[in-house]
């Protein structure tokens, strides 16, 4: 499944004109590895063989530039990663979780639990207001 999903699959999307054919007779969840090819993918390329038991690319893709009689491209300069890390200054989210939040829930706390104020006007006897 690494291979197909990490290699394989890529290979095919970048490349029109290849067809991964997966050869075997039986495929199993649970195989028999006490034989001595198990784990083993064999290579069929124009002819030339080879064979791995590997599935990361870092092993697959210069065995199949091998077969294919192609020299691998050289490697872009640079890391793996060209940017750099986000170094971000989190003193003012501190003091906003810390301080600023809870006073806020507290003051919309005590807002919502004060008693309503009635305007209470007294009228004499027969005295409209």
């Amino acid at each position: 499944a690494d291979l197909r999903r990490n290699v394989l699959a890529k290979l095919e999307r970048t490349l029109p004109n290849v067809t991964v054919r997966l050869a075997g007779g039986r495929q199993s969840v649970v195989g028999n590895s006490g034989e001595e090819s198990y784990g083993m993918v064999d290579y069929d390329y124009g002819g030339r063989l080879a064979s791995s038991r590997s599935t990361s690319h870092r092993e697959v893709l210069p065995l199949l530039y091998g077969l294919a009689g192609v020299p691998p491209p050289a490697p872009g300069s640079g890391e793996d990663y060209p940017g750099h890390p986000l170094v971000a200054d989190a003193d003012a989210s501190l003091a906003w979780f810390l301080c600023g939040l809870p006073l806020l829930i507290v003051a919309g706390w005590w807002w919502s639990r004060r008693p309503p104020r009635f305007q209470l006007t007294l009228t004499q006897d027969g005295d409209q207001p």
